[in-house]
């Protein structure tokens, strides 16, 4: 475990060991012995669970904030800010430590019902966004869906991030997003929203994003998160050579298909990322 990839990653400097980052928040809850819904309600728990189950795991990074009705409630959102808060306070020099937040066009669909009404919620996501930059994350990862993943990149969505965009850049916090529900056709338009870095989930169809698209999108922003299913680790290992193969010379790091949850086999985990660890480009 160690920081290092990660921070290679972040500046650009494509080695041959890929940094690893998973979304496990449920997973970290059980590893804590307790019940999801009563870690997020605990900071001090939710940053230890986090970070505990980061070590046993071999992480790189840790994703806190995933959850999407988070930002809905200021009370959790709140709770949540305080645990980011303890967890770069406390594990930053070990781990890259990253804040998840709902993007706000999916915010706009999940609260307003419309996606393209992103501006009504502008200032509401401009101060939480501010709140987590004080904070100093690593990387500020937006959770976007079909909201922003099923839809032409036009400008409501170029505007809704460039008004987070100068936010961050204030405090010099680079933004991410982490996209699943997409449909692959619009990978390449991404680069239209000048973020430094975008992270796959599964598409529409529960599959991976095709090799092309993801080698286009790479050539034209800083760096991309690939996905590993890690529900099946044998697939997860030919993933990984497949993409270390194909995507050669670009900023890559492996990320998940889908969050971690109670039901992951850690021992087939341990076994993958133990393997993983020897793929390299």
């Amino acid at each position: 475990m160690s920081r290092e990839k990660l921070d290679n990653f972040l500046n650009q400097q494509v080695m041959p060991d890929k940094a690893l980052l998973t979304m496990f928040e449920p997973l970290a809850a059980r590893v804590g012995a307790m019940e999801y819904e009563d870690m997020v309600l605990a900071q001090a728990l939710w940053a230890a669970n986090l970070a505990k189950t980061g070590r046993l795991l071999d992480m790189d990074a840790l994703v806190l904030g995933f959850a999407p009705e988070i930002c809905s409630e200021q009370e959790k959102f709140s709770v949540a800010l305080a645990a980011f808060d303890r967890l770069v306070q406390t594990e930053q020099g070990c781990f890259g430590c990253i804040a998840n937040m709902t993007g706000p066009l999916s915010l706009a669909a999940d609260i307003l019902g419309d996606a393209a009404r992103v501006s009504d919620l502008k200032q509401k996501t401009v101060e939480m966004v501010e709140a987590f930059c004080k904070t100093r994350p690593d990387i500020l990862l937006f959770r976007e869906g079909a909201a922003l993943g099923q839809a032409k990149i036009g400008m409501v969505q170029r505007k809704a991030y460039n008004t987070l965009k100068n936010m961050a850049t204030y405090y010099s916090v680079p933004l991410g997003i982490y996209l699943e529900n997409y449909d692959p056709a619009i990978i390449p338009d991404l680069a239209k929203l000048k973020l430094p870095f975008i992270f796959f989930g599964a598409d529409q169809t529960g599959g991976l994003p095709p090799l092309e698209a993801l080698k286009d999108l790479a050539g034209n922003i800083k760096g991309i998160g690939a996905p590993l299913d890690f529900d099946n680790p044998a697939e997860s290992r030919a993933q990984a050579r497949t993409y270390v193969r194909a995507l050669s010379g670009l900023n890559i790091l492996f990320t998940s298909l889908k969050e971690l949850d109670v039901n992951t086999d850690l021992e087939a985990i341990l076994a993958l990322v133990s393997d993983l660890r020897r793929i390299r480009s």
